[in-house]
C-alpha cells in the first residue's frame, strides 16, 4: 500500500528530474533529509511497487505510472485548494495548507463533485488546477509540489 511519506519521495524524485533520468539516494537523501541507506530502501521499495526502476548505481527513473500518481496528486491538491477559497473565502495559503492536510483522505468521487460545483476552467494562483500540467517544466513550478516534500 501506498503511503503519504511514499508520494512524498515520489515527488522528491520527480522534482530532481527523476522522469527523465535516474536520480541516485544520496541526491534524494538531501532532498528528505534522510540518510543515503534509507533513500535507497525507499527507492527499492518504490520500483517493488511498479513506480519506477532501479538502475544499478545510477538510482531510480520513474516511470509513467509515477509520474502519472504525482500529476494526479498535484491536481487533486489544486481542485481541493480551489474549492477551499471560492466556497469557505480562504486564502491561497490556508486553502494551500488544508488541502495538504485532507489531499490524501479524499475519494476520487469526491473530487469528481467538487469538480461539477466550481466549474472545468478553474485555475489556482500557481496556473494549475483542472488542466493538468502536461511536463516536468510546468510541474516543477507548482508551489505544492516544491512544499509537499
Amino acid at each position: 500500500m501506498l503511503t503519504n511519506r511514499d508520494k512524498q519521495y515520489l515527488r522528491a524524485v520527480f522534482l530532481l528530474q527523476g522522469s527523465t533520468h535516474p536520480v541516485g539516494p544520496k541526491s534524494l537523501a538531501v532532498k528528505m533529509g534522510v540518510s543515503k541507506v534509507c533513500a535507497f530502501q525507499k527507492m527499492r521499495r518504490l520500483e517493488t511497487m511498479g513506480y519506477g526502476e532501479y538502475h544499478l548505481r545510477k538510482g531510480l527513473k520513474l516511470n509513467d505510472l509515477g509520474v502519472l500518481l504525482i500529476k494526479e496528486d498535484i491536481k487533486n491538491h489544486h481542485i481541493l485548494e480551489k474549492f477551499f477559497q471560492n466556497t469557505l473565502k480562504m486564502t491561497s495559503r490556508e486553502a494551500c495548507d488544508q488541502s495538504n492536510h485532507i489531499g490524501p483522505f479524499v475519494s476520487e468521487k469526491l473530487i469528481n463533485n467538487i469538480v461539477n460545483i466550481i466549474g472545468e476552467k478553474t485555475n489556482c494562483a500557481c496556473g494549475h488546477c483542472l488542466e493538468t500540467p502536461k511536463n516536468y517544466s510546468e510541474l516543477e513550478h507548482c508551489h505544492w509540489l516544491r512544499r509537499s516534500i
